[in-house]
């Protein structure tokens, strides 16, 4: 009496993907029924995208649906940045060159600064001689208005004044000129300076 012989599947060999490109490589080990992870390195010999080595190596059996790991390569590796070969003088040249900026720039800075105050000062000096200037023509309106109002109201009434001042007076009620009223004021005030004279002489004598 024989027994059966049951026939049992060999174990897949990890198929060899080195010097393929990461895509080939990868298909490949998935269809051997293999999961696929991916590392990367630089090479200086082995090309960008391509599979540099792989874990477990090839024709080994780890099983269906072990994970192997293909290194892709990067190509070759960035170079450093060079030195400059004059050291820290180069520093010290670039730190003058951005403090000489800062400097410059903050004196721009307080040179519109400055020009921004004195505009303001000489605004805020014209705006005060303008109303000095308006409050002087305003007195001096005021003061017309004044002597227009005497002119209107005594101009025809015996004052006992010198006939000068008379005189004035009446041409400043009659005419209502400027230069009428002005007169008038003339003599209005060398009648008040002869008068204080009159009076100053007659204390002395005294």
């Amino acid at each position: 009496m024989w027994a059966p012989v049951w026939s049992q599947t060999p174990p897949v060999p990890v198929p060899d993907v080195v010097g393929e490109t990461e895509a080939a490589g990868t298909a490949t080990l998935e269809a051997a029924g293999f999961v696929v992870a991916v590392a990367t390195a630089y090479s200086s010999v082995v090309p960008a995208g391509t599979i540099i080595s792989q874990d477990p190596a090839a024709g080994s059996t780890p099983g269906t649906g072990a994970t192997v790991t293909i290194t892709v390569s990067l190509g070759e590796a960035p170079q450093p940045p060079q030195q400059d070969a004059s050291g820290g003088w180069a520093f010290f040249f670039r730190y003058e060159r951005a403090r000489d900026e800062r400097r410059r720039r903050r004196r721009e800075q307080e040179e519109r600064e400055e020009e921004a105050k004195r505009i303001e000062d000489e605004t805020t000096r014209q705006i005060a001689l303008l109303m000095r200037e308006q409050e002087a023509r305003d007195a001096e309106r005021a003061e017309l208005e004044r002597l227009q109002a005497l002119a209107d109201r005594f101009s025809g009434e015996p004052l006992g004044l010198p006939a000068s001042a008379r005189a004035a007076i009446l041409r400043a009620s009659e005419r209502r000129t400027l230069n009428a009223l002005q007169q008038m004021r003339r003599e209005l005030e060398r009648m008040l300076e002869e008068e204080e004279a009159i009076g100053l002489l007659m204390i002395e004598n005294e």
